[in-house]
């Protein structure tokens, strides 16, 4: 699979992304802003072998500061690439303990939140069993909403969203699901039935 054509033509060269690669993980944006300005088509490239942009590197790498700057100069397009994993930027946020490097991702894209893997998560499933951060769970759940491709609340995994909840801990916030999320669901089971 070829993931990019660098300027030279090459084709994806791991040795030639390495630099921004490190500088990125390393949270040294100095050194990264200055390899995404000499190679503009850098900001948007696959820069590694799995697929991932520099916005996905600094996800995976939490550095939250980097993912926040990232975010203010990339193309809205490039926050919906995914890895080889199926994963948008937002999947691995989704992980973390950053709030505010979510909030930068889908204040620029808000439908963000209903983008699935591969297996159908979306971010909201991704930051419940990751367990990390209470705080990021409960954002998502006031930030995800009921729409395709997703349809968390509604779809095919919404039961798993209860369990994932409950077996959590997150209690409360089933229970405001349900409550906050009823007419959707009763909408959507209506229209499925007829």
């Amino acid at each position: 699979m070829l993931l990019h054509l660098s300027s030279k033509g090459r084709g994806f060269n791991h040795s030639y992304y390495h630099p921004l690669h490190i500088a990125i993980l390393k949270g040294d944006w100095q050194s990264t802003k200055a390899f995404l300005d000499n190679d503009q088509s850098a900001w948007t490239a696959k820069i590694t072998i799995l697929g991932r942009t520099a916005l996905h590197v600094a996800a995976v790498g939490g550095q939250w500061q980097i993912v926040e700057k990232l975010v203010q100069n990339v193309p809205t397009k490039v926050l919906e690439e995914v890895d080889l994993m199926g994963c948008t930027c937002l999947h691995y946020v989704a992980m973390g303990e950053s709030r505010s490097a979510a909030k930068a991702l889908v204040d620029k894209n808000p439908s963000l939140t209903q983008l699935t893997d591969f297996k159908g998560f979306t971010p909201l499933i991704y930051s419940i069993t990751s367990a990390r951060c209470k705080e990021m769970v409960w954002y998502f759940v006031l930030n995800t909403t009921d729409e395709r491709p997703g349809c968390p609340f509604s779809g095919p995994s919404a039961g798993q969203l209860v369990a994932l909840l409950t077996a959590a801990g997150f209690h409360g916030k089933q229970f405001f699901l349900c409550s906050a999320k009823r007419d959707i669901i009763q909408y959507k089971m209506t229209v499925h039935r007829n």
